[in-house]
């Protein structure tokens, strides 16, 4: 809870995002980010995965505590649900009950603006500190996405440009607190053969 955590236990991480087993971009930002976070040891990690379904073999082998985000198809009421409001197949249906669930300390989402817009309006927002890493891709952004923005605690960006965007276009008021490009991991660094310097 903001400002008022129990420091007797790891501090919970709530990732959003499409299933970490996934084959998309998003699912494999996740899943880096969530084997690092994980690999600590310091937190109690659970993961809200959209388009990931009940009993799929791949969540026997997530480390973590795994939340599918589509519906048990046999349980007509939450398929009706599901199927009630478009924004549902990015979590919002769910959302509620997992902080309830989980209670989470921190919740992290790597997604565009319309994936995640819904977590900023939870009952329980008070309650967690927000992490995201929007989509930066075109200037000038929606005057609603920056005020959403604006209302997380940490923004990340995946370009320089993307952050600059949002901090002149915000004046300042989007707490932008880095860079996090998917190639600035060593194992997607292009090197040069060894034979050559640069």
């Amino acid at each position: 809870m903001v400002g008022s955590q129990d420091l007797t236990r790891k501090r919970r991480i709530l990732f959003c995002g499409e299933a970490s087993y996934l084959s998309t971009g998003y699912a494999t930002y996740t899943r880096e980010v969530l084997r690092r976070l994980h690999s600590t040891g310091k937190y109690d990690i659970a993961e809200l995965g959209t388009y990931g379904k009940p009993n799929e073999p791949e969540i026997k082998d997530v480390p973590w505590k795994f939340y599918p985000n589509i519906p048990d198809i046999n349980n007509t009421r939450d398929v009706q649900e599901y199927n009630s409001n478009h924004i549902n197949q990015f979590g919002a249906w769910k959302f509620e009950s997992i902080c309830l669930d989980f209670k989470p300390d921190i919740v992290i989402d790597i997604r565009d603006f319309w994936m995640m817009e819904f977590e900023e309006r939870s009952p329980f927002r008070r309650f967690f500190n927000w992490i995201i890493m929007p989509t930066v891709d075109a200037a000038p952004q929606n005057p609603q996405w920056l005020s959403t923005f604006a209302n997380a605690e940490a923004v990340l960006t995946y370009s320089e440009w993307g952050q600059d965007v949002l901090k002149q276009e915000s004046g300042g008021k989007i707490k932008c607190r880095g860079t996090a490009s998917p190639s600035a991991d060593a194992k997607y660094t292009l090197r040069a053969p060894a034979s050559r310097a640069i």
